[in-house]
C-alpha cells in the first residue's frame, strides 16, 4: 500500500470529519437576497454548544426565529464538479440526490465580537429535538493557538457558485466545496488585516480552479495531527480559525484566529 494511497485516504477522512461539524446557515427569511446563506461550525466550549460563524453572515438585527440550519443527515454533503453542477438540468438533479431540509435553530443566546473579528457564537440548546444527531467538535486547550506558516489546513463551505435551482418550484440545491491549502506569511498592507487577530491562507485561482468564495464566510479552518502508520491516515482534526474574507488580488483568504473565538466564548 503506497504512501500516496494512504494520504488520499487520510484526506477523505479529513473531509468526512469536517463535514460532520459543518452546517449551512440559511438566512433567506431575513436577508434582502433570497436565497442567502453562509457556513458555520458546530463546536462545544466548556460545556456550552455553539454554531460559530461570521458576524456579517448573522447580523445582530436578524431575528432568531427566522434563522435556519442545514445539516447532513445519514449521508455526507454531496460533492460535485462546478461544470457538472452548472450544466445538468434541474429535473435530473432533484429526484436523484439525498435531500435534507433546513431546520429552525434553537438559539438561546447570541454572542457577537466587534466588526474586525467578525465573529458570532450562536449558543444553542443541544437537548432540542431539532439538534438530535448533530456532531459538535469539542475545543480543548491544545487547540488554542494558531499553527505556524506553511501548516496544511482544510476547510469546507458552500460557495454561491456551487448552487443550482433543483426543481421547477425554485428549490435551491447547495453542494459542498472542500479546500486544501497552507497558512501563509504573505504580507498584506491594508487596514482590514490585523496579524494579531487574523491570519491568511493561500487561495489561488487558475484556469482549472476558479471558485467564488462568497458563501464560504464563517466556515471553519482546520488542521490535523497525522498519526497511525507513517503518520498518514488518522485525521485527528482541530479547529484553527474561522474564514471571514477574501483578498482577491493577493489570492488569499482572511481567517480570524482560534484565540479570538475562544476569547469570545468567555
Amino acid at each position: 500500500m503506497s504512501d500516496l494511497y494512504l494520504e488520499e485516504q487520510a484526506f477523505q477522512g479529513v473531509c468526512e470529519a469536517i463535514a460532520s461539524h459543518t452546517v449551512v446557515i440559511d438566512t433567506s427569511l431575513v436577508s434582502k437576497q433570497k436565497p442567502d446563506w453562509g457556513t458555520g461550525s458546530l463546536i462545544k466550549i466548556r460545556d456550552k454548544y455553539f454554531v460559530a460563524t461570521c458576524k456579517h453572515v448573522v447580523i445582530p438585527e436578524y431575528e432568531v426565529g427566522e434563522l435556519r440550519l442545514l445539516y447532513r443527515s445519514d449521508v455526507s454533503f454531496q460533492l460535485a464538479d462546478k461544470k457538472i453542477i452548472k450544466s445538468v438540468r434541474p429535473n435530473l438533479i432533484y429526484p436523484n440526490i439525498h435531500k435534507t431540509f433546513p431546520r429552525k435553530l434553537p438559539i438561546i443566546n447570541k454572542i457577537y465580537s466587534d466588526d474586525e473579528d467578525d465573529l458570532v457564537l450562536l449558543e444553542i440548546d443541544p437537548s432540542s429535538e431539532e439538534m438530535k444527531g448533530y456532531n459538535f467538535f469539542e475545543i480543548e486547550n491544545i487547540c488554542l493557538k494558531t499553527p505556524d506558516p506553511k501548516t496544511e489546513i482544510y476547510y469546507m463551505g458552500f460557495s454561491r457558485e456551487l448552487a443550482v435551482r433543483a426543481s421547477t418550484y425554485e428549490d435551491i440545491g447547495v453542494f459542498g466545496f472542500w479546500g486544501w491549502s497552507f497558512i501563509t506569511d504573505k504580507n498584506i498592507s491594508t487596514e482590514y488585516f490585523d496579524p494579531v487577530k487574523h491570519f491568511l491562507i493561500e487561495f489561488k485561482t487558475t484556469d482549472d480552479f476558479s471558485i467564488d468564495p462568497i458563501g464560504l464566510s464563517g466556515c471553519g479552518i482546520w488542521s490535523r495531527n497525522p498519526s497511525g502508520k507513517d503518520k498518514l491516515w488518522t485525521p485527528n482534526i482541530f479547529l484553527v480559525g474561522v474564514e471571514q474574507g477574501w483578498f482577491k488580488q493577493s489570492q488569499v483568504l482572511k481567517v480570524t484566529r482560534i484565540e479570538r473565538l475562544i476569547a469570545l466564548a468567555k
